[in-house]
């Protein structure tokens, strides 16, 4: 399958917006994120479905899923099954009664939603419960997260943005350049300037 089992799937890069959720619990996805999302799954669906007519491609679906630190994945649709082959087939050492768990709880909580016409989405209060999205949060952040967006808490996206620096600080000379790998073991004092 190639791309490392990801062809076929939508990507979602280098975007991050607060959306302000409606008294019915709906956020609007920002034009530029629709269309950029619809662009992906036409590619997709199209190479998956060349014969289809055009209007298979018009609406936005996603499943919304449980995601970790009290966030809510939202995958396009062809892109739930990353989350499916990782419970179905979980990494050996994970005790069997804490996957079997929690991937009970992700089927209970997941949900098909599709975007209205206005390109809104309801949260299911299942997940908002999840993230805990009470009625008192007005605004929650979008992040790209590659294959999925993350919805969270905007309070919480800034949290873990500064968390995160620390461990980027350490692992981007490795990561981030494309000339200049480390060897295993080599420490970053040795890193050419």
């Amino acid at each position: 399958m190639g791309d490392n089992g990801h062809a076929g799937l939508v990507r979602i890069f280098g975007y991050q917006e607060t959306v302000t959720l409606d008294s019915r619990g709906r956020c609007r996805l920002p034009d530029e994120l629709a269309a950029a999302v619809q662009r992906e799954l036409g590619r997709v669906q199209r190479a998956a479905a060349p014969d289809a007519p055009p209007a298979a491609f018009e609406r936005l679906a996603f499943y919304m899923a449980p995601g970790t630190r009290q966030r809510i994945f939202v995958y396009p649709t062809p892109n739930i099954r990353l989350a499916i082959e990782s419970f179905e087939s979980p990494p050996p050492g994970l005790p069997a009664e804490v996957v079997r768990q929690a991937r009970d709880y992700f089927y209970y909580r997941m949900r098909f939603v599709e975007a209205d016409k206005q390109n809104r989405l309801a949260i299911p209060d299942g997940l908002r419960e999840h993230a805990q999205i009470g009625e008192q949060v007005k605004q929650i952040t979008l992040v790209a997260q590659n294959h999925w967006l993350a919805l969270s808490r905007a309070e919480l996206v800034e949290q873990r943005a500064a968390e995160g620096l620390e461990a980027f600080e350490k692992a981007a000379p490795d990561l981030l350049n494309p000339v200049y790998r480390r060897p295993p073991g080599e420490t970053s004092e040795a890193e050419p300037q």
